[in-house]
């Protein structure tokens, strides 16, 4: 099925921007279409753990659970380390439980994760430990008919255990925690959670209400006619938009070039399907746009690409800082085979990552690498695996520290001397380096492991052949900018002016209401919120 001629809202992108925009729009009684240029729905979205991050929000206030607005700035104020701007901020504070509240009258169900505090609790002001972190209600796949099978979903770690779930359980990776028969019947009932959660809940309200859902349909180009956006060329036909063109494409993180010119750091990877590609980048700066760096992107996290499983897969990102380094016997250690950083807490890695030795001529801790034992492989899932199975081969392994080192190329000397100081700390049960452990925010649930130091969940030795490494490379959460947006989502020309008729929404944007920070869950709301604020927008047919 091809789109129609001409539609009121015409998005481009179906993660929960787009979708969430698409949804907003229709519930007006808006014509809308959406343009994926992938064969699958969901993009960054599905792969994702799906949270959601909205201070003062309903679900926190039913709960019993307080807080304020002023708290909430004073905390997006110190994530955003000075890289924010104050108008993307105070809508976002302000808009964030409006947009949660009106999808859920739209049908998209949330529920609270209690266990996660804010990712600087209790050090930022205005940070707290629960109440504000979300995620999407479980849903089957079998509620949206034939599109359940267009749903991206992980091939890695499929979505069947919630955010609430996996941290209670002890992480993602320490399956010995999960209930195998609950397991069993999810599959079998098609049931989805995180991210693929998000986008199916998205997707039903989306098909509900008439919105017109293309795959394989990517945007070629823009159509500007009397100073406005008007259409957009797709799949070689032009498709008009009455009211606007929405772009939620994602980042640029899927195109080398791109990446390479705006992130700045060696041997990136991308975390999201190939279609995320620096579309929206393209396709707007094409009629003028204006784009925005953020510089000191703290939103890197450490992992390694999982070759596809079967013919036709593409190979996956996997995020093993929140993962893999959720649970013990593991660290990273750079090329010298030294640590640099809190392995359970990316935030802290983020910025030990763009340390550059000016006499080496090189990054201090890229390459980088997670060295792993026997201990990690009995007790917790590789890549995906189960509990027991050894890794695959595509990763190294050895039955000493030293020849381990050699294979991978790191310091011998340095790797054992840091793995013998490592299992000191451990038997301590404090991490005197780098606090791992010692943080309020954490992936997993410390007294669900049943293995590592009895004080400390999240150390374990590094001491029981054989062992096992790969490198690992940092890969962006969100982009280090975007296209400018003014608090609207309108698209800012390079003259300081709104394009007429042109708005982006989640990746697509820059990210000024949190800056060089990160919250987990920040980005999916954010994208939600702004969804909702262009359609407001839209609807009252303002010019600015």
């Amino acid at each position: 099925m091809a789109p129609r001629d001409e539609y009121d809202v015409i998005v481009v992108g179906s993660g929960a921007g787009g979708l969430g925009t698409a949804l907003a729009a229709a519930a007006a009684g808006l014509s809308v279409a959406v343009l994926e240029k992938d064969r699958l729905i969901g993009g960054g979205t599905a792969l994702s753990a799906g949270g959601l991050w909205a201070g003062c929000n309903h679900l926190q206030r039913a709960a019993g659970i307080a807080d304020s607005r002023q708290a909430v700035l004073d905390y997006l104020n110190f994530v955003g380390g000075g890289a924010s701007e104050p108008a993307h901020v105070e809508a976002f504070v302000d808009h964030a439980p409006v947009a949660l509240e009106h999808f859920e009258r739209c049908g998209v169900k949330a529920q609270l994760v209690l266990g996660f505090p804010d990712h600087y609790f209790p050090v930022a002001p205005g940070s707290v430990e629960r109440g504000r972190t979300l995620e999407a209600q479980a849903i089957s796949v079998h509620e949206v008919g034939e599109w359940g099978a267009k749903i991206r979903d992980s091939q890695i770690d499929p979505h069947r255990v919630g955010v609430g779930e996996f941290l209670a359980s002890g992480g993602l990776v320490n399956k010995k925690g999960r209930d195998p028969a609950l397991l069993a019947e999810r599959n079998a009932k098609g049931i989805r959670t995180c991210g693929a959660a998000l986008v199916t809940q998205l997707l039903k309200a989306n098909l509900g209400r008439g919105t017109a859902v293309f795959l394989s349909s990517a945007a070629e180009r823009l159509v500007q006619r009397d100073g406005r956006v008007a259409a957009v060329h797709v799949n070689g036909r032009e498709v008009r938009a009455r009211r606007a063109v929405v772009l939620a494409t994602g980042g640029w993180e899927g195109d080398a070039t791109i990446a390479r010119t705006f992130e700045g750091l060696p041997g990136m990877r991308s975390a999201f399907p190939k279609a995320v590609s620096g579309d929206a980048l393209r396709l707007a700066c094409e009629v003028g746009a204006a784009t925005t760096l953020i510089r000191n992107n703290l939103a890197l996290i450490l992992g390694f690409m999982v070759p596809p499983q079967t013919p036709g897969q593409e190979a996956e990102f996997r995020h093993s800082q929140v993962r893999e380094c959720a649970c013990p016997h593991n660290i990273i250690v750079n090329a010298d085979g030294q640590r640099f950083s809190d392995e359970g807490y990316f935030p802290d890695t983020s910025a030990a990552l763009r340390e550059y030795d000016v006499w080496r001529r090189r990054f201090r801790n890229l390459p980088a690498y997670l060295i792993f034992d026997s201990q990690f492989v009995e007790n917790f899932a590789f890549a995906g695996g189960e509990a027991g199975a050894p890794p695959p081969e595509w990763v190294m392994r050895a039955s000493t520290l030293a020849e381990l080192a050699r294979k991978l190329g790191v310091s011998p000397e340095g790797l054992e001397k840091t793995a013998q100081r490592f299992n000191g700390f451990v038997r301590e049960g404090v991490d005197r380096d780098f606090n791992r452990g010692g943080k309020k925010w954490k992936q997993a649930a410390p007294e669900a492991i049943k293995t590592g130091s009895a004080a400390n969940r999240a150390l374990g030795t590094i001491e029981k052949a054989p062992f096992y490494g790969i490198e690992v490379v940092p890969a962006p959460v969100v982009p280090s900018g975007g296209l400018r947006t003014n608090r609207h989502a309108q698209v800012m020309s390079v003259r300081e002016q709104p394009i007429d008729g042109l708005y982006a929404v989640g990746n697509a944007a820059a990210h000024l209401e949190f800056g060089m920070g990160y919250q987990a869950g920040i980005s999916l709301m954010s994208a939600l919120t702004f969804g909702y604020l262009c359609v407001e927008h839209i609807k009252r047919g303002e010019a600015s």
